[in-house]
């Protein structure tokens, strides 16, 4: 039996014949067999793609400029094209519908339902940016331009309703437009939609992301076609990769879909990317997986399976259940240089009546960074790839130009439009609501160890004990020229509040709308139970909830008293819904006009731990040997614990830094990277960022609730320094306790050149 047939990818050869009608005219589905001649695609009567330059004018390639990363920076080489190639032979007819313009570059492109018209990015020479053009397919009629302004919207997409989706990278905060997490250096791009009439009349911005969003493509699972997939940059602490995710048109209910559990389980399929998504039945996908830079957004092809195996409804997605196969085994994942004649492949597409075939642009040799060592372009053509035997057929390839983004000239059903359940443009002041049924309810294996867990607690009986939510909005770069926000990898960080969780486990609070969040349960010593490492966010006016704290999507989560959850009856917590100036933000140190962590430490610390005479650690150091990209060794000796703030150089993120000693005393020992080798008695971890409960620091100094008890409640825990002589209010010790859950962060906006400026903003 075929791969195809076996793992139930697409229907059965023959079973897409049929007709449709699209406008009162019969068309006949392609694909079915008949004519083609020497095509790969026999029944296939036209393709469409993209040509895309690399060569520049004096002949030198242009290898990566933005494509080395796993995301399309608006790489612009002029000298590209939209083509209809009919047959879709390599000596077809080519027809360029892009003609009528000069120092074309297209980003992206898609067919609409009918296969009348394609929508597709482009930049030409009389615009420094790219916008959202149509026309159609045969040549016929204007190319009309859909939007415009001092931005970049490529990879345009139809949606049912005579919409376009598309990636813009638009300013969208009152404070400028965030930078994605390495130095900030590159503005994040997000998902917008406008209407084929209306164009940017009718524009919609969607909820905001700290890293990217790329790649959309259409959904059409069941109860949910309409809905629009697309590939999400998720940064979070540790967590630096591309998932993919799923919304409404109207950009509600936000959610993964893909990518977050189960990588690496089998099939040659361990990547950190999943990128230029296409939906092949409901639940499964094809995507390109690979690292998230260096393979000039090429990898293997992997075919996705997010459908729930378990529940009341077999199709519902469940991210937690996804699984992974590599379509490509032979094909590396990182970015590594592949064996001979295996290239990397990219937008993979299936092809119905061609079961077990995926068309795909296909390039051989390195296709990664030693391309542009070498200064020479990969060279991408389209070809016909066979799954089982690993064969491929060529159908068009110019050796001078990229052929990619290949899509069939073929009609396909367009789903029913899914109505909206949110309106209004950028509305700041309208807030959205976000909670849970019972926030202990998990479908999460893991075990929560600590203070009063000991050795380890399940999940599910840790947020047994949780009182409060933790919501935590982030930012990036907006706040100011800031490269890296301390010596750790988490991004801004700022607390709206921390909102009760009612008996039976619900809770609900207003937040304002298209912010990333991120949530905490915590228990009554301040402490997070758990760290959620995902961003979400919601729409003005939308309501957001879900089962638990990780709770599976294959089945029902049921109010643990009565038919509603107390939350509904007393309503969402209002006091969450904060302008900037009220949330609560933890600078380390040099904010003048809110509460320093430094502060905390000069009241409660530095009179014994000053480095001076009477200090326990007075004169011990480690020694860090660094060796950096360029090869150049540094030396710098670190203290085991100073906590005063007089300054200190060392090393981290590829350049020299100075801090307080206090910051680089507790962060340092955690912040090390590959380039970095500690000796001689180094110091413990003193914060983890993103757990105080793993500090050392917070293990030492103890936490306690309300009435005086501690979290660690043993002869081996006293509170400290009390033991010492020195009371810390429970007030100063939760700074703590907060700055290390919130990620050890040095700056805030409050720290920064310009600090201040939004303070009248409600945003």
């Amino acid at each position: 039996m075929e791969a195809g047939m076996r793992n139930g990818w697409w229907s059965r050869a023959g079973t897409l014949c049929s007709a449709m009608v699209l406008s009162g005219v019969l068309v006949a589905l392609t694909g079915c067999g008949g004519g083609g001649g020497d095509s790969a695609l026999p029944g296939v009567q036209a393709l469409v793609f993209v040509q895309r330059a690399y060569e520049r004018d004096d002949l030198s390639h242009d290898v990566a400029s933005g494509s080395g990363q796993v995301i399309d920076y608006q790489r612009y080489t002029p000298g590209g094209a939209v083509m209809v190639l009919e047959p879709p032979t390599p000596d077809g007819t080519l027809r360029n519908l892009t003609e009528g313009f000069e120092g074309v570059d297209v980003n992206g492109l898609d067919l609409s339902f009918d296969a009348r018209r394609v929508v597709f990015s482009m930049r030409h020479a009389d615009d420094d940016h790219y916008h959202v053009y149509v026309t159609n397919v045969d040549g016929t009629g204007e190319v009309r331009q859909l939007t415009f302004g001092d931005w970049d919207d490529i990879r345009p997409i139809f949606v049912p309703g005579d919409r376009i989706a598309f990636v813009t990278n638009e300013p969208y905060t009152v404070m400028g437009t965030r930078a994605d997490e390495y130095n900030h250096g590159r503005a994040v791009t997000q998902i917008a939609t406008v209407s084929i009439d209306g164009g940017d009349a009718d524009r919609r911005l969607c909820a905001h992301n700290l890293s990217h969003s790329a790649d959309p493509f259409l959904v059409t699972d069941g109860e949910n076609a309409g809905q629009i997939g697309f590939s999400r940059w998720e940064h979070l602490g540790p967590v630096n990769d591309v998932k993919l995710f799923r919304m409404n048109p109207d950009c509600s209910g936000m959610e993964a879909i893909a990518g977050q559990f189960n990588r690496g389980a089998g099939d040659n399929a361990d990547f950190n990317s999943l990128v230029q998504a296409t939906e092949i039945a409901p639940g499964q996908y094809l995507a390109i997986g690979t690292s998230r830079s260096r393979t000039i957004q090429s990898g293997a092809v992997i075919r996705i399976d997010a459908r729930a195996r378990e529940g009341r409804d077999p199709l519902r997605i469940d991210v937690q259940q996804a699984t992974f196969e590599n379509l490509t085994p032979l094909v590396p994942t990182e970015s590594e240089s592949p064996p001979s004649g295996v290239g990397r492949y990219r937008h993979p597409r299936a092809i119905a009546g061609f079961e077990g075939q995926v068309l795909v642009s296909w390039s051989d040799g390195d296709v990664n960074d030693r391309n542009e060592l070498a200064g020479t372009a990969p060279q991408f053509g389209i070809y016909l790839y066979d799954v089982e035997s690993g064969r491929r057929t060529l159908v068009y390839d110019d050796p001078e130009l990229w052929d990619v983004y290949a899509m069939p000239v073929m009609p396909r059903e367009e789903p029913a439009v899914i109505p909206s359940t949110v309106s209004g443009a950028f509305e700041p002041a309208r807030p959205a609501v976000i909670g849970s049924i019972d926030v202990a309810e998990t479908s999460l294996g893991e075990t929560v160890r600590g203070a009063q867990f000991g050795e380890g607690v399940s999940l599910h009986d840790a947020l047994l004990e949780a009182t409060h939510v933790r919501i935590i909005e982030g930012f990036s770069s907006e706040i100011g020229a800031v490269g890296q926000f301390g010596l750790t990898m988490h991004e801004g960080a700022a607390i709206l509040g921390e909102t009760p969780v009612y008996e039976d486990g619900s809770w609900s609070a207003q937040v304002p709308a298209y912010l990333p969040y991120h949530l905490q349960p915590i228990d009554r010593f301040g402490l997070a139970i758990r760290n959620q490492m995902l961003w979400i966010q919601a729409m003005p006016g939308e309501s957001r909830q879900c089962g638990g704290c990780h709770s599976s999507r294959a089945g029902e989560v049921i109010p643990r008293m009565g038919a509603t959850t107390v939350a509904q009856s007393v309503g969402p917590d209002t006091s969450t819904f904060r302008p900037i100036p009220d949330r609560v933000e933890l600078p380390w140190a040099g904010a003048a006009s809110v509460q320093n962590v430094q502060d905390v430490l000069d009241r409660n610390c530095v009179g014994c731990h000053d480095g001076g005479a009477s200090d326990p650690f007075a004169g011990q150091t480690y020694t860090v040997n660094v060796t950096t990209m360029e090869g150049e060794m540094m030396t710098f000796e670190i203290p085991y614990l100073d906590l005063s703030s007089r300054p200190i150089s060392t090393y981290y993120e590829r350049e020299v830094v100075t801090y307080p000693a206090s910051y680089v005393s507790l962060l340092y020992p955690s912040a090390m990277m590959g380039d970095s080798v500690a000796t001689g008695m180094v110091a413990p971890e003193w914060i983890v960022p993103g757990d105080a409960r793993g500090s050392r620091l917070v293990e030492v100094m103890n936490a306690v609730d309300e009435a005086g008890a501690r979290a660690w409640n043993d002869d081996a825990h006293p509170l400290h320094p009390e033991d010492q002589g020195v009371t810390v209010s429970r007030e100063d010790r939760l700074v703590l306790i907060r700055a290390a859950d919130l990620g050890g962060q040095y700056y805030s906006r409050w720290n920064v050149d310009g600090a201040g400026s939004w303070a009248g903003t409600e945003y």
